[in-house]
């Protein structure tokens, strides 16, 4: 599987949100995008296109890694959700490990515990290896634990599911560069995060039932 830079991010988002804010999922292109281009929780940031996000679910479908959701009651928004548990047969745990590394790039285990915790339990680093055990030995493998690069104590974990050099450059410094904040900024950081993640798919939600009353008033 040689997903684009643009496949990964959108299964990501889709897999944060079904996890995580279940009731924002399945999801809208244009809360699809929003979400994609969010300034916390991404590496690299991005300013994706609804455009480029249409494409990148157009593909997705094509490859039967993504659908259009059951249209709701009295609603005419079109939404979209994975299908990845199917494809693949992934349990919660290891979707919530692939879309930290589809929405921020390689990470060591305790990273990739820590902040795929925000979506489900896991209990330890010691599942949280077991897990990603059986992504590396998928036929072909799914993810890699990458060679001990200089100046770092931990090996990084990445995913094998897009090609090399589709991500584009993030505009600032990549977050794995940045000098590692504290225990108690990681927590401060962590619930500022999460409540930005939060009000991010409030606005997408307002936004679209705004819409959904213009449209129905023009009627």
């Amino acid at each position: 599987m040689d997903l684009t830079f643009h496949e990964t991010r959108v299964l990501g988002v889709l897999i944060e949100k079904s996890l995580a804010q279940p009731a924002y999922y399945p999801m809208t292109v244009n809360a699809i995008t929003n979400a994609c281009n969010q300034k916390t929780n991404r590496d690299p940031v991005t300013d994706l296109s609804e455009s480029e996000v249409s494409t990148a679910l157009s593909s997705l479908r094509r490859r039967d890694l993504a659908q259009q959701a059951d249209p709701e009651p009295n609603s005419r928004s079109v939404k979209f959700r994975h299908k990845l548990d199917t494809a693949y047969g992934w349990n919660a745990a290891q979707r919530a490990l692939m879309a930290e590394l589809f929405l921020r790039g390689p990470l060591t285990l305790a990273e990739l515990r820590a902040k795929a915790s925000r979506m489900t339990h896991l209990e330890s680093n010691d599942y949280a290896r077991e897990l990603l055990g059986e992504l590396e030995r998928h036929d072909p493998p799914l993810v890699e634990e990458m060679e001990r690069e200089p100046g770092r104590t931990a090996r990084r974990f990445q995913h094998l599911m897009s090609g090399a050099g589709e991500a584009p450059q993030a505009a600032a410094s990549p977050i794995n560069d940045r000098a590692a904040p504290t225990k108690q900024s990681t927590g401060d950081n962590r619930d500022v995060i999460d409540r930005v993640t939060r009000l991010e798919s409030e606005v997408a939600e307002l936004k679209r039932e705004l819409q959904a009353l213009r449209n129905r008033d023009s009627n």
